[in-house]
């Protein structure tokens, strides 16, 4: 079996890169196509691949270390709101928010060195100092350590609640970290396995329990990588993030309808029956704007 070629980005030199070679185009090609893989190609080398985490230490056992880089490809867009507009006056103004703690007993402003937390155990309220906050807050340094291994068939389809994160190797820390990741790559993806791991994406992180599954390389009808080959870590819900369906009255169509109703959904199938993000723009990035009809009375 063949190893894992890496390759640096040249704009970002932790970043995956695309494996295959640039394709050389003849100018007697056609000339459309000629176009969509210049414009795939140049699409696919700007995009920017920012970590989310750099140089985070993978546990694969006791004393065995080595260093990857963690990114976030999957993510949801939406438009985020860097001001509040007040309305209430002749025109509209950018508001300014104030925050006032006032004592409920004698209505005196608090300042912030009076305030202590606290948290109600039996029955009774007992207060943390802020070094006592951190101290409950930190689990360690960053860290995806190996525990066990599971099949794949025991991760269940409604265990994905949170966007995985994609993690590549890194030889900054840990020289032949490249190596040793494409076999652990190789090595689970070939027997069908996912290794549970414990996470710490960064400092002060709540830790998670999360399964890291090896991901194999997509291409597109061109040839051009869309999902580089790596390993992807999904977070795993614990037993209280688990709920059970609240119980429904199911509601029966007529056979007539449901007939006319599977000929609607059979148009909403998808070409190849893929779907195809950059296809289909986000509506929360597309600006609504409102349409004034203005009518002028007839006359002299």
């Amino acid at each position: 079996m063949q190893d894992i070629i890496y390759k640096a980005s040249p704009t970002d030199p932790e970043a995956p890169a695309f494996l295959q070679a640039d394709k050389v185009t003849s100018a007697g090609g056609d000339g459309i196509s000629l176009l969509n893989s210049l414009l795939s190609s140049i699409n696919s080398k700007s995009i920017p691949r920012r970590a989310l985490f750099s140089n985070v230490p993978l546990e694969i056992g006791p004393g065995f270390r080595i260093s990857v880089t963690g990114y976030l490809i999957f993510k949801r867009q939406e438009p985020a709101r860097s001001c509040y507009v007040w309305l209430g006056g002749e025109k509209p103004q950018i508001a300014k928010g104030v925050t006032t703690l006032i004592a409920d007993d004698t209505a005196r402003t608090v300042e912030k060195w009076e305030i202590r937390k606290a948290y109600r155990f039996g029955g009774e309220l007992v207060s943390f100092t802020p070094e006592e906050q951190a101290a409950l807050r930190n689990f360690g340094d960053p860290i995806i350590r190996i525990i066990g291994f599971k099949p794949l068939s025991a991760l269940p389809f409604w265990a994905s609640i949170k966007h995985p994160t994609f993690i590549y190797p890194s030889e900054e820390d840990y020289v032949g970290s490249t190596r040793v990741f494409s076999a652990l790559y190789q090595k689970l993806l070939k027997d069908s396995k996912m290794a549970l791991v414990w996470f710490i994406p960064r400092r002060n992180a709540t830790p998670v329990l999360a399964a890291m599954i090896a991901g194999v390389e997509k291409l597109d009808e061109n040839g051009i990588q869309k999902i580089p080959p790596g390993m992807w870590i999904l977070p795993l819900p614990f037993a209280d993030d688990i709920r059970q369906n609240p119980e429904t009255n199911l509601l029966v169509a007529p056979e007539p309808l449901i007939d006319k109703m599977r000929e609607v959904i059979q148009q909403l199938q998808l070409p190849k029956a893929q779907y195809d993000p950059l296809k289909y723009p986000n509506p929360g990035k597309i600006p609504i704007f409102a349409s004034f009809v203005t009518s002028r009375s007839g006359g002299g």
